[in-house]
């Protein structure tokens, strides 16, 4: 699922493709996705409610999906533990946009 979402996030934030079927601009596409997830992982961390993020980050089926699964995994309440899983959150997208890209 995740993957999928990764992917689709790829394709919202405009990702071209060459004839070659190498993407344009791949590697900073990724990062949008990757950025998107980790500020999506730290307002989770730090409390922000799952309808206040829908709100502020809007409700189409990608962001929705993102957001849910961001709230799949456990709030910490150590920072150390609240970077770790907002690194590790955030690394899984950029991994599986690489990924889609590839593909």
């Amino acid at each position: 699922m995740k993957q999928w979402i990764a992917g689709a996030l790829c394709l919202a934030l405009g990702t071209s493709v060459h004839v070659d079927g190498q993407s344009k601009n791949q590697a900073g596409q990724c990062e949008q996705v990757s950025n998107l997830a980790e500020q999506v992982m730290h307002d989770r961390q730090m409390g922000t409610s799952q309808d206040r993020l829908l709100d502020r980050l809007g409700r189409n089926l990608t962001t929705r999906q993102l957001i849910e699964t961001a709230f799949e995994q456990p709030r910490y309440h150590t920072r150390t533990m609240q970077d770790r899983a907002r690194q590790e959150f955030s690394l899984s997208y950029y991994r599986d946009c690489l990924q889609r890209a590839d593909s």
